[in-house]
């Protein structure tokens, strides 16, 4: 019995043992619920920690306004730039934080963007500002972004940046770029009213040269007929020292007629009056007209000469001006060349060019010299006389000439070993539409 007690108590005591050990389960998994939903409440608010403290470092304002035109959400810059804490504004129209007169049109502004909302920024073209707290205003730019959920419906996200620096500095750039800009036209203007002055005074200049050359030439070419005469001996006899003294005179005489025409020569192409008058005629016979025109110094120097003349045709160009580029080129080599020295004259025709040198064993050029010897009154080192000889006008009128005739001119010379003077000018004269 006793056994059998033990049996039916032990029977009986199973299913109690059973039911303790489900009502434990069912409050464990109470217990294990109710810490899901704490974890997981804990877990949304650290998020949302999260989330607020990524807003809050944000730089620039960050607000967020629901489907009313209401503020949802900000972050701390927004408080700090508009100078309104974050209960004063959640909840209030974001017309709160625009200027008065822009809020009535910028209720149709949200309406618009509603209707085609996308990631965009805010009034392109626009001077946007935003209103402190205090009534102060501001230049901002603001970027727009849309959303949609169904917990809260249409929302936009705006950003929104400070420029007022940014416009500071635009404000000095502009006014350092106005004031640039002024006293550039400032300059302009002054170099235009310079610039007449110094045409008006070359006009003058060139005025005064050319009549005073030809008032020059006048008495110039009676001295210079007179000294021939005397010269001749046709009304009497001269002393030794008499002839010495009328070839000084002639000589003289004759150095500064070619130094006016020169000066005149100058003066109208400086005033543009100088003109060419094109003719064809036979280079090869200017060539020995030219050398002609220095064999008193080529003789009296012993100077041999040559010429290599290779031209197809006559050549159309100014004669008289031709002639004058040949005889200075040819002067300055017969002046410049020494004792016994060589000059040499090659010419020919090269794609519809006459292309011209004129070759010496002279003194030689410096090569920092090649460019100014072409300058006006430049005179470069000593002739083989050793004194420096002429006026600096030859080279420079030579270019010129061959220049008005649509050519080039160069040079290649070294100090000791000579010079080489080459100049173009078109078989034909150009023929302008």
């Amino acid at each position: 019995m006793h056994n059998a007690t033990s049996g039916s108590n032990a029977a009986a005591g199973t299913p109690a043992t059973a039911g303790g050990a489900g009502q434990q389960a069912a409050g464990s998994n109470t217990a294990a619920a109710g810490l899901n939903t704490a974890a997981a409440g804990l877990s949304a608010a650290m998020g949302e920690r999260r989330i607020r403290e990524i807003l809050d470092a944000a730089p620039d304002a960050i607000l967020q306004v629901d489907q009313q035109g209401r503020i949802i959400l900000l972050n701390r810059a927004t408080e700090k730039m508009f100078g309104y804490d974050r209960t004063d504004l959640l909840g209030q129209p974001v017309e709160i934080l625009i200027p008065e007169e822009v809020r009535p049109r910028h209720h149709g502004h949200r309406a618009g963007y509603e209707n085609h909302a996308s990631i965009r920024p805010m009034g392109i073209g626009m001077q946007l500002e935003g209103l402190r707290r205090d009534g102060s205003r501001f230049p901002v730019e603001i970027s727009l972004s849309p959303s949609e959920s169904p917990e809260m419906g249409f929302t936009t996200t705006a950003i929104i940046r400070d420029i007022t620096e940014r416009k500071l500095v635009e404000a000095r750039f502009s006014a350092a770029q106005e004031k640039y800009t002024g006293d550039l036209i400032e300059a302009n203007q002054q170099l235009e009213v310079q610039n007449r002055e110094i045409e008006r005074a070359n006009r003058l200049k060139s005025e005064f040269l050319a009549s005073m050359s030809h008032e020059l030439r006048t008495p110039l070419h009676t001295i210079i007929g007179f000294s021939e005469l005397l010269g001749e001996e046709l009304h009497g006899f001269l002393t030794e020292k008499q002839k010495r003294f009328v070839g000084h005179i002639h000589t003289d005489s004759l150095h500064l007629l070619d130094l006016i025409n020169d000066i005149l020569d100058l003066s109208k192409i400086e005033a543009g009056r100088l003109e060419l008058r094109p003719e064809p005629f036979d280079f090869a016979a200017l060539v020995a007209e030219s050398m002609a025109s220095v064999r008193t110094v080529t003789r009296a120097k012993s100077l041999g000469t040559e010429a290599n003349i290779q031209v197809d045709g006559a050549v159309e160009a100014d004669r008289v001006r031709v002639k004058q580029i040949l005889v200075n080129l040819l002067s300055n080599a017969a002046k410049f060349t020494p004792h016994s020295g060589h000059i040499r004259v090659d010419a020919k025709t090269v794609d519809g060019f006459l292309v011209t040198s004129v070759t010496d064993t002279g003194v030689g050029i410096a090569p920092e010299e090649h460019e100014a010897i072409f300058d006006q009154f430049y005179q470069t080192g000593v002739t083989t006389r050793g004194v420096r000889e002429g006026t600096g006008l030859g080279l420079a009128i030579t270019r010129r000439l061959v220049h008005g005739h649509g050519g080039t001119i160069n040079v290649e010379s070294t100090p000791g070993k000579g010079s080489f003077f080459t100049f173009t000018v078109p078989m034909r004269p150009r023929r302008d539409a």
